[in-house]
Formats: structure tokens, C-alpha cells, sequence
């Protein structure tokens, strides 16, 4: 069974859908609504849908604040009663086939501690986002430390929780690209197979407003490389796996020389 974490923030227009988007698949046990200081009415439409629905529990940060979307992800890792995980934003949905790979997988008593699937945004292309290639697990991690193949987006992912447990869950530190450094760790620490990656599973909407869409943010992501290089340093990654993210740290703190940010 599958626990669903939902951070919820000023999305009082897509909540319902996102919710239902989940509720009609049998294998999950549980959503995990975070509601995470908004300011618009999504506390109330939150409290009504846990009302309505014993398979939904709401949790608030403490003096209601906004934590940010890794914090509530964290509490709701923490609060989940069941060993996978999917995550899912309260604005986007799942598709119909979202847990296909997942029940097939199961069924036929394939081994895996994650999968990893696409996505497609709501921009009218049809273009899909996911890793664009079948990886050997014990290869992931170099890959995504590369970008050779791409990235999988939270939305697609299914992840045991004690992967998540063993990884440290997300860095709340990081403002941006908290999951980049999360999946080179539960991917050094788990066997993730790719799922569909073709198809997406998930459909994920991109706000004008949203601040990982007004460019990247280049001291951000220096700012995660170094926490993944402190990781990596204790870890053996292998040395072609260092020497990568070495690399690149390096390659972005000269940068940031030249750079005004």
C-alpha cells in the first residue's frame, strides 16, 4: 500500500481534483494532506475533504506557518503509515495509469525500492518530462549526478519510506533544487527502477508565478551541490562519482566569481 503526501499552498481552486486524482486508486492507503500556512481558503477545503474521507489526514505546522513544500514533505514522510511513498503538488493530478507499474511490478514479484515514471506540464505541447532512458539501478546515480538522461520529477516517483528515512529526507535548508540532492541519494541507497517513461502519469501545471520558472538560479544550485558533495564525501559513490560532483562544485564556485547574484 501507498501513502500520499499532498503539501498544500494557496491552492484552494485545485485541491478537490488533486485529491480525487488519488482516492480512486486501490492501492493507496492513505493521503496525507500538509497544509502549510496559506493564505487563501485551502485550510478549509482541507478540513472538509478530511471530514469526508476516512483515507485523508490533515497536517498543520506548528503556529501554522509556512514551511516551504520540503518541510511539509518531511512531516508527511514522518506521519506515514505505509512502506511506499508518492508525492503529488495540491495543483496538478494524477492520470488514470498512475500506479500501473507499481501493481504490475508487485504482481509479478519484481524487486525495487522505488520507480520512477514521467510527467507532462500543462503547456499544450504534449511534451512529456522524465528520464529518457531505461538505467541499470546501480547506475542511476552517476546519471543523475551527469543530467545525461534527464531528471524524474517528484510527481513520478515511488519511493519506499525507509529509503527516504536512510537518505535524511529533503534538505529544508535549500530553497531550490532540494529534490536534485534527494534523488542522488535514495538512489545510492535503493534500487530504483525506471517505470513507464514514455507515458506520464501525472500531469503538473507551471505557474507564471512560480520562482523555479523565472530562470535558473545559479547560486541555488551551487548551494545544493555543496550539501550533496558533504554527503558524498562520507559515502562511497565510487570515484568517477566524486570526482563528477567535484567537479561541478568547483565549475560553479568559479563561476559565481563572475557572476552578480
Amino acid at each position: 500500500m501507498i501513502s500520499v503526501i499532498i503539501p498544500v499552498y494557496n491552492a484552494e481552486k485545485f485541491i478537490y481534483k488533486a485529491v480525487r486524482s488519488v482516492l480512486c486508486h486501490s492501492c493507496v492507503g492513505e493521503v496525507l494532506l500538509i497544509e502549510d500556512g496559506s493564505e487563501d481558503n485551502s485550510i478549509i477545503y482541507c478540513r472538509k475533504i478530511a471530514s469526508e474521507s476516512r483515507n485523508v489526514k490533515l497536517y498543520i505546522h506548528p503556529n501554522n506557518e509556512n514551511r516551504g513544500a520540503s518541510a511539509s514533505r518531511n512531516l508527511g514522510i514522518i506521519n506515514s503509515s505505509f512502506p511506499y511513498i508518492a508525492f503529488l503538488d495540491a495543483d496538478d493530478y494524477f492520470l488514470p495509469n498512475r500506479f500501473e507499474t507499481f501493481i504490475k511490478f508487485v504482481n509479478e514479484g519484481i524487486l525495487f525500492d522505488g520507480i520512477y515514471e514521467a510527467i507532462q506540464y500543462f503547456n499544450g505541447s504534449n511534451k512529456i518530462y522524465g528520464i529518457k532512458k531505461n538505467i541499470p539501478p546501480n547506475k542511476l546515480t552517476h546519471f543523475l549526478i551527469r543530467g545525461t538522461y534527464g531528471h524524474f520529477h517528484t510527481n513520478g516517483l515511488i519511493i519506499k519510506k525507509e529509503i527516504l528515512l536512510k537518505a535524511g529526507l529533503f534538505v529544508e535548508s535549500l530553497d531550490l533544487h532540494q529534490d536534485s540532492d534527494l534523488w542522488i541519494k535514495i538512489s545510492h541507497y535503493g534500487n530504483l527502477v525506471s517505470g513507464d517513461i514514455g507515458r506520464p502519469v501525472a500531469m503538473v501545471r507551471r505557474h507564471e508565478g512560480n520562482r523555479i520558472w523565472k530562470g535558473t538560479n545559479f547560486r541555488s544550485m551551487y548551494k545544493q551541490i555543496q550539501v550533496t558533495w558533504n554527503w558524498a564525501k562520507r559515502e562511497d559513490i565510487g570515484l568517477i562519482n566524486k570526482t563528477l560532483l567535484f567537479r561541478k562544485l568547483i565549475k560553479y564556485r568559479v563561476s559565481l566569481l563572475f557572476r552578480n547574484e
